[in-house]
């Protein structure tokens, strides 16, 4: 960017404003999950491994925490909790003896279902008004947004400012 391109005060406030407007995209996403999570019987950790099973699965379950943090035995917990509710379920991973996989079950589906299916089967009618070239804006931002947000969680994960 060039300093005549940060100089400009019309594109300050744009960028002021998509700050604003990503930080309240955010907050409105977070809402979601929570009400999504009560509605689930879950809580926001659960939620994040059920989302895991649901985008890699059959996953094995050192993935689901090694992509989520967690440690071993929290994992297990989060794994107990989300397999008694129902929605997911372990099994015998065949290509290691040892393994274990977690997988949605026709529950967890159904649940999934009413809660996130509405949006997924509206998308088309929710980008109607974007066109193509748009959409490949959008969604280059994103993963460019996602690749910041990493990068951040990176640089802060070593910070401790509130330990005395």
């Amino acid at each position: 960017m060039s300093s005549k391109q940060r100089q400009d005060p019309q594109r300050q406030e744009l960028m002021q404003a998509l700050g604003t407007a990503m930080e309240l995209f955010q907050d409105a996403t977070d809402a979601f999950d929570d009400t999504a999570a009560v509605a689930l019987g879950l809580n926001r950790t659960d939620l994040k491994c059920v989302s895991i099973i649901v985008r890699h699965g059959p996953v094995a379950a050192g993935d689901i925490a090694r992509y989520t943090g967690l440690t071993r035995g929290a994992m297990t917990t989060a794994l107990d909790r989300i397999e008694r509710a129902g929605y997911a379920r372990r099994r015998p991973d065949p290509n290691d003896r040892r393994g274990v996989l977690m997988e949605l079950t026709e529950k967890g589906r159904e649940a999934l279902d009413a809660i996130w299916g509405v949006y997924i089967r509206e998308a088309d009618t929710f980008f109607a008004g974007y066109t193509t070239a748009e959409l490949e804006t959008i969604r280059r931002f994103l993963v460019h947004a996602r690749e910041v947000q990493d990068a951040n969680r990176t640089r802060v994960s070593g910070l401790r400012l509130g330990a005395s």
